[in-house]
Protein backbone atom coordinates (compact mmCIF):
# COMPACT_ATOMS: atom_id res chain seq x y z
CA UNK A 1 0.00 0.00 0.00
CA UNK A 2 0.93 3.73 -0.91
CA UNK A 3 2.00 4.21 3.29
CA UNK A 4 4.84 2.51 3.00
CA UNK A 5 6.11 3.62 -0.27
CA UNK A 6 5.46 7.44 1.12
CA UNK A 7 8.24 6.05 4.73
CA UNK A 8 10.44 4.95 1.91
CA UNK A 9 10.48 7.73 -0.36
CA UNK A 10 10.67 10.37 2.54
CA UNK A 11 13.41 8.82 3.84
CA UNK A 12 15.61 8.79 0.52
CA UNK A 13 14.59 12.45 0.18
CA UNK A 14 15.83 13.57 3.27
CA UNK A 15 18.97 12.18 3.03
CA UNK A 16 19.41 13.48 -0.49
CA UNK A 17 17.59 17.24 0.39
CA UNK A 18 15.13 16.46 -2.14
CA UNK A 19 12.69 18.93 -3.23
CA UNK A 20 8.67 17.33 -4.15
CA UNK A 21 6.92 19.85 -6.37
CA UNK A 22 4.19 20.65 -5.00
CA UNK A 23 1.72 19.33 -6.52
CA UNK A 24 3.22 15.79 -6.10
CA UNK A 25 2.62 16.46 -2.07
CA UNK A 26 -0.90 16.93 -2.44
CA UNK A 27 -1.39 13.77 -4.95
CA UNK A 28 0.75 11.81 -2.20
CA UNK A 29 -1.76 13.15 0.67
CA UNK A 30 -4.50 12.39 -1.46
CA UNK A 31 -3.68 8.84 -1.99
CA UNK A 32 -2.74 8.52 1.94
CA UNK A 33 -5.85 9.39 2.55
CA UNK A 34 -7.45 7.06 0.41
CA UNK A 35 -5.51 4.47 1.65
CA UNK A 36 -6.13 5.02 5.57
CA UNK A 37 -9.97 4.77 4.61
CA UNK A 38 -9.57 1.54 2.60
CA UNK A 39 -7.60 -0.08 5.79
CA UNK A 40 -10.05 1.37 8.17
CA UNK A 41 -13.08 0.13 6.38
CA UNK A 42 -11.55 -3.31 6.42
CA UNK A 43 -10.08 -3.25 9.95
CA UNK A 44 -13.45 -2.18 11.33
CA UNK A 45 -15.54 -4.24 9.07
CA UNK A 46 -13.43 -7.68 9.55
CA UNK A 47 -13.83 -6.65 13.39
CA UNK A 48 -17.33 -6.63 13.03
CA UNK A 49 -17.29 -10.20 11.68
CA UNK A 50 -15.37 -11.50 14.51
CA UNK A 51 -18.24 -10.37 16.97
CA UNK A 52 -20.64 -11.13 14.98
CA UNK A 53 -21.65 -9.04 12.44
CA UNK A 54 -21.14 -9.77 8.45
CA UNK A 55 -22.91 -7.42 6.38
CA UNK A 56 -20.55 -4.10 7.22
CA UNK A 57 -17.89 -6.20 5.54
CA UNK A 58 -20.04 -6.73 2.38
CA UNK A 59 -20.27 -3.17 2.20
CA UNK A 60 -16.86 -2.55 3.05
CA UNK A 61 -15.69 -4.78 -0.16
CA UNK A 62 -17.66 -2.92 -2.52
CA UNK A 63 -16.72 0.22 -1.56
CA UNK A 64 -12.82 -0.85 -1.17
CA UNK A 65 -13.17 -1.79 -4.43
CA UNK A 66 -13.83 1.51 -5.79
CA UNK A 67 -10.74 2.64 -4.09
CA UNK A 68 -8.24 0.30 -5.70
CA UNK A 69 -9.49 1.00 -8.94
CA UNK A 70 -8.43 4.31 -8.08
CA UNK A 71 -4.96 2.81 -7.07
CA UNK A 72 -5.34 0.75 -10.72
CA UNK A 73 -5.75 4.17 -12.65
CA UNK A 74 -2.54 5.75 -11.55
CA UNK A 75 -0.65 2.97 -11.48
CA UNK A 76 -1.88 -0.26 -13.34
CA UNK A 77 -1.40 -2.19 -10.03
CA UNK A 78 -4.57 -2.68 -7.27
CA UNK A 79 -2.34 -3.19 -4.11
CA UNK A 80 1.36 -2.74 -4.58
CA UNK A 81 1.63 0.61 -6.62
CA UNK A 82 4.64 2.09 -6.65
CA UNK A 83 3.54 4.96 -7.41
CA UNK A 84 5.15 6.90 -4.64
CA UNK A 85 8.58 7.27 -5.22
CA UNK A 86 11.78 9.46 -4.32
CA UNK A 87 11.01 12.70 -5.65
CA UNK A 88 7.65 12.66 -6.24
CA UNK A 89 4.76 10.05 -7.75
CA UNK A 90 5.76 7.96 -10.75
CA UNK A 91 3.02 10.20 -13.22
CA UNK A 92 0.01 12.59 -12.64
CA UNK A 93 -2.93 12.08 -12.30
CA UNK A 94 -5.31 10.54 -15.57
CA UNK A 95 -7.96 12.79 -16.63
CA UNK A 96 -11.08 12.59 -14.97
CA UNK A 97 -9.86 10.80 -11.66
CA UNK A 98 -10.15 13.89 -9.84
CA UNK A 99 -13.89 14.01 -11.04
CA UNK A 100 -14.31 10.38 -9.93
CA UNK A 101 -12.68 10.76 -6.57
CA UNK A 102 -14.89 13.75 -5.75
CA UNK A 103 -17.96 11.73 -6.16
CA UNK A 104 -16.59 9.14 -4.29
CA UNK A 105 -16.13 11.15 -1.25
CA UNK A 106 -19.89 12.95 -1.59
CA UNK A 107 -21.32 9.23 -1.73
CA UNK A 108 -18.73 7.38 0.79
CA UNK A 109 -20.19 9.98 3.65
CA UNK A 110 -23.57 8.09 3.64
CA UNK A 111 -22.08 4.62 4.14
CA UNK A 112 -20.19 5.44 7.17
CA UNK A 113 -23.55 6.71 8.25
CA UNK A 114 -24.99 3.64 7.52
CA UNK A 115 -22.49 2.05 9.70
CA UNK A 116 -22.68 3.72 11.90
CA UNK A 117 -26.42 3.45 12.22
CA UNK A 118 -26.28 -0.72 11.99
CA UNK A 119 -23.30 -0.77 15.32
CA UNK A 120 -22.46 2.40 16.96
CA UNK A 121 -25.55 2.27 18.72
CA UNK A 122 -26.56 -0.89 18.85
CA UNK A 123 -26.30 -2.86 22.00
CA UNK A 124 -25.10 -6.49 21.46
CA UNK A 125 -21.95 -4.45 19.70
CA UNK A 126 -21.35 -2.26 22.80
CA UNK A 127 -21.58 -5.32 25.04
CA UNK A 128 -18.95 -6.79 23.38
CA UNK A 129 -16.87 -3.63 22.91
CA UNK A 130 -17.61 -1.10 25.85
CA UNK A 131 -14.77 -1.79 28.65
CA UNK A 132 -13.22 -4.56 26.67
CA UNK A 133 -8.95 -4.03 26.12
CA UNK A 134 -8.92 -1.49 28.03
CA UNK A 135 -5.28 0.24 27.77
CA UNK A 136 -5.03 3.78 29.49
CA UNK A 137 -2.54 6.56 28.02
CA UNK A 138 0.62 5.45 30.22
CA UNK A 139 0.16 2.16 29.13
CA UNK A 140 -0.21 3.20 25.39
CA UNK A 141 3.07 5.50 26.03
CA UNK A 142 5.32 2.95 27.84
CA UNK A 143 4.09 -0.08 25.22
CA UNK A 144 5.18 1.88 22.46
CA UNK A 145 2.12 2.47 20.41
CA UNK A 146 0.70 4.90 17.68
CA UNK A 147 -1.64 5.83 15.35
CA UNK A 148 -5.47 4.71 16.26
CA UNK A 149 -4.42 2.90 19.40
CA UNK A 150 -2.40 5.62 20.81
CA UNK A 151 -5.51 7.79 20.55
CA UNK A 152 -7.91 5.73 21.45
CA UNK A 153 -6.34 5.94 24.79
CA UNK A 154 -6.56 9.67 25.04
CA UNK A 155 -3.14 10.69 24.15
CA UNK A 156 -4.00 13.51 21.16
CA UNK A 157 -1.09 12.97 19.14
CA UNK A 158 -1.28 12.78 15.05
CA UNK A 159 2.58 12.85 13.13
CA UNK A 160 0.70 14.84 10.37
CA UNK A 161 -0.15 17.53 12.98
CA UNK A 162 3.05 16.94 15.46
CA UNK A 163 5.52 16.89 12.62
CA UNK A 164 3.49 18.09 9.24
CA UNK A 165 4.75 16.39 6.28
CA UNK A 166 4.56 17.21 2.67
CA UNK A 167 1.03 19.69 2.52
CA UNK A 168 -0.11 18.75 5.82
CA UNK A 169 0.83 21.75 7.57
CA UNK A 170 -2.13 23.78 4.69
CA UNK A 171 -4.55 21.01 5.36
CA UNK A 172 -6.80 21.40 9.02
CA UNK A 173 -8.34 17.93 9.78
CA UNK A 174 -9.67 16.88 13.51
CA UNK A 175 -7.82 14.64 15.58
CA UNK A 176 -10.14 11.93 17.74
CA UNK A 177 -9.28 10.92 20.59
CA UNK A 178 -10.52 8.52 23.05
CA UNK A 179 -11.50 8.36 26.77
CA UNK A 180 -11.75 5.10 27.98
CA UNK A 181 -9.02 3.26 26.05
CA UNK A 182 -10.97 0.04 25.25
CA UNK A 183 -12.46 -1.50 21.74
CA UNK A 184 -15.80 0.62 21.36
CA UNK A 185 -13.60 3.65 21.91
CA UNK A 186 -10.72 2.22 18.69
CA UNK A 187 -13.69 1.87 16.89
CA UNK A 188 -15.24 5.16 17.32
CA UNK A 189 -12.09 6.78 16.63
CA UNK A 190 -11.52 4.92 13.27
CA UNK A 191 -15.04 5.60 12.18
CA UNK A 192 -14.43 9.64 12.49
CA UNK A 193 -10.97 9.20 10.75
CA UNK A 194 -12.41 8.03 7.72
CA UNK A 195 -15.19 11.33 7.82
CA UNK A 196 -11.41 13.28 8.58
CA UNK A 197 -9.82 11.73 5.63
CA UNK A 198 -12.82 12.40 3.45
CA UNK A 199 -12.40 15.77 4.76
CA UNK A 200 -8.37 16.14 3.77
CA UNK A 201 -9.40 14.72 -0.09
CA UNK A 202 -11.54 17.23 -0.54
CA UNK A 203 -9.23 19.90 0.57
CA UNK A 204 -6.35 18.16 -1.84
CA UNK A 205 -8.62 18.12 -4.54
CA UNK A 206 -9.78 21.87 -4.10
CA UNK A 207 -6.02 22.94 -3.25
CA UNK A 208 -3.94 21.47 -5.08
CA UNK A 209 -2.48 23.09 -8.11
CA UNK A 210 -2.89 22.58 -11.83
CA UNK A 211 -0.78 20.34 -13.87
Amino acid sequence: MMAQEHAHSSAVERLLNCEVPLRAQYIRVLFREITRISNHSLALTTHAMDVGASTPFLWAFEEREKLLEFYERVSGARMHASFIRPGGVAQDLPLGLCRDIDSFTQQFSSRIDELEEMSTGNRIWKQRLVDIGTVTAQQAKDWGFSGVMLRGSGVCWDLRRAAPYDVHDQLDPDVPVGTRGDRYDRYCIRIEEMRQSLRIIVQCLNQMPSA
